[in-house]
């Protein structure tokens, strides 16, 4: 019997359209009953089914709030309202009828309390099934509110290894899976999930953590299930788990469910940290700068200086000279105006000299400078020190000299050099800092010259 009182409150979705329709067809009729001739019977036999319905409809409502979990807050106001809409179809059944006791109301009162209740009635269950935004969501679109979206967080390890992991990953992961047929709105099998509280409590089959055996949680057998079992969690409708949060629920519970224990003390292998935290830095400056001058770009892109945004609708720019082949210490003055938009600058094969260092040190967000085949030697290069987001530095083939390598070294910001040349070998160091940083490419044209 239980079984069947369950079914029937989960047909209520379905039934519920059967005196909605019925209304619907009601009111379009008796909009336009001057054009019927035929419309004061069809409309008494529409509205007498739409009462007739609308009674099943409210008990399988019930059925379903009873077995479903819900709470009576949650759902008053829906049954309220269909208790009066449906009443409001008797009523209007029994003015069509010619019940004296309802002749005295206006017939438009009918007309107009159905679209009313209607409404009411309809969005009262669209928030307990879909939430409270689900209507006024694409209206505030519409009008052109801005509606703020959940979207993933890039989480850093770094910045959460202190927090605890219950708040930073557990809690997150009960929100998402669990919360939804376990809140303070709806509690499925009376048990809330949307507090460590409610969680430690368990429901009216007892708790789903266990602290004295862990591995013998309820919580933890469940999403262990089949799928199809009727007892698994979430449900098979439901956002189901992935093998990751499988995995951190089972080993936070298996040492021994500590709502205190700090990220770092939980000892996450390095995949769930791949996982949990996504955070990838990005190579460029995160910082944010203003729109370049437009008249200057196009300025330099006349004397065949390339300028281009790195990516689709970002303020910063890389620059390349490499089509102008005069390009001198003295022309690095035509950047001034855009030097903070500046982040991969191309000087390969120009006639830049040691001088330039002078000026480069105004360029605070470069991060890749390419100075390929120029006459570079290094002197001044210490310079550069006061740039904290230059990464690579390219002096393929360029005059540099082994002295400054130490003055190199200095640039702390520095990820990796590119320092090899075609014509020198630079004196082997085994500093494995330095290696790792600078790519000497020793033996690289020796080798490719052999297999020529």
């Amino acid at each position: 019997m239980n079984d069947l009182l369950i079914l029937l409150g989960r047909l209520h979705p379905l039934i519920i359209h059967l005196p909605i329709g019925f209304i619907v067809l009601g009111l379009l009729i008796e909009m336009n009953k001057k054009k019927l001739a035929w419309s004061a019977e069809a409309i008494k036999y529409i509205f007498f089914w739409s009462f007739i319905t609308g009674i099943f409809s409210i008990f399988s409502g019930y059925f379903q709030y009873e077995k479903g979990g819900y709470l009576w807050e949650t759902i008053q106001f829906h049954l309220i309202a269909g208790i009066s809409t449906v009443l409001l179809s008797l009523g209007f059944y029994l003015y069509l009828s010619g019940i004296k006791y309802v002749n005295s109301i206006p017939r438009k009162f009918f007309t107009v309390g159905h679209l009313i209740l209607l409404t009411i009635t309809g969005h009262l269950g669209g928030n307990i099934t879909h939430g409270e935004e689900h209507l006024v969501e694409p209206i505030k679109k519409i009008i052109g509110l801005e509606v703020i979206e959940d979207k993933p967080k890039a989480m850093k390890y770094s910045d959460y290894k202190n927090e605890t992991v219950y708040k930073t990953l557990i809690h997150p992961i009960i929100e998402n899976k669990c919360v939804k047929c376990h809140n303070q709105n709806k509690s499925k099998g009376g048990l809330k999930m949307h507090t460590q509280e409610s969680l430690v409590a368990g429901g009216r089959n007892g708790p789903i953590l266990n602290f004295l055996n862990p591995a013998a949680s309820e919580m933890i057998k469940r999403i262990h299930l089949p799928k199809d079992d009727k007892k698994h969690m979430p449900p098979i409708g439901g956002n189901q788990l992935t093998r990751q949060e499988i995995e951190i629920l089972d080993q936070w519970v298996s040492m021994g469910i500590r709502f205190d224990q700090t990220v770092e003390q939980f000892e996450l292998s390095q995949k769930l940290i791949d996982y949990f935290f996504n955070y990838k830095e990005s190579f460029f400056p995160e910082s944010q700068v203003d729109l370049p001058n437009m008249d200057l770009i196009q300025e330099l892109k006349n004397r065949n200086i390339l300028v281009n945004p790195i990516f689709k609708s970002s303020n910063f720019l890389e620059v390349s000279t490499i089509n102008d082949k005069k390009f001198n210490n003295a022309d690095l003055s035509l950047l001034q105006g855009i030097e903070n938009n500046i982040v991969s600058l191309d000087l390969s094969n120009s006639g830049v000299t040691d001088s330039i260092f002078l000026n480069l040190h105004r360029f605070s967000n470069l991060t890749i400078l390419k100075l390929k085949s120029t006459n570079i030697k290094g002197k001044g290069i210490n310079r550069l020190q006061n740039l904290d987001n230059l990464k690579r530095i390219n002096l393929v083939n360029s005059l540099f000299e082994d002295r400054y390598i130490d003055s190199l070294l200095k640039i702390t910001s520095l990820e990796k050099v590119y320092l090899y040349n075609e014509h020198k070998s630079f004196e082997k160091r085994n500093d494995s800092l330095t290696n790792t940083i600078i790519d000497f490419g020793y033996n690289e044209f020796k080798n490719l010259k052999n297999r020529i």
